[in-house]
């Protein structure tokens, strides 16, 4: 299990380098007129771009603090929400990119670098879901002295 959350770490890591690639690439698409526009655009949605990130946050903290046990839920619900989230947020960007007039060149760029983004952002969280879910059932499995089955399947303390 734990290679399998490395490859899918991994893929995350090329997905954040290759759409960076892109990203560079939308952005050298704009003159000087665009590129004012789109720190306008990106000034105007900020604030809620920084706003659920922290509110997850500080409930996660909460959940976790306060109840152990909902560690795992509290942790696929909050990832969950950070990826729809990232989706929101990129058809949001992709609208008002759309609406004020950007180039073809950097919205076909811009498309490319956010889907690649969702697109490893989707196997770091598969990746979570997968590490919690295995380690959830090992913690689940309580081994009883008393059950014959279990007892003739565990292994030798001494070695015999």
């Amino acid at each position: 299990m734990h290679n399998l959350v490395g490859i899918l770490l991994g893929i995350f890591v090329l997905c954040i380098l290759g759409a960076s690639h892109f990203t560079r690439r939308a952005l050298s698409s704009l003159g000087a007129e665009h590129r004012a526009e789109l720190v306008r655009i990106a000034s105007n949605s900020s604030m809620m771009n920084l706003a659920v990130p922290i509110v997850i946050a500080i409930a996660y903290t909460i959940v976790v603090i306060n109840n152990r046990e909902q560690m795992a839920t509290a942790t696929v619900f909050a990832l969950g929400v950070l990826l729809v989230q990232g989706i929101i947020t990129a058809v949001i960007a992709d609208r008002a990119y759309r609406a004020a007039g950007m180039p073809s060149e950097f919205l076909k760029n811009f498309r490319i670098a956010r889907g690649i983004r969702i697109l490893g952002s989707s196997m770091l969280f598969a990746g979570v879901i997968a590490w919690l879910l295995s380690t959830q059932n090992a913690q689940d499995f309580q081994f009883d002295p008393n059950d014959p089955a279990q007892v003739e399947s565990a292994p030798a303390i001494d070695g015999k």
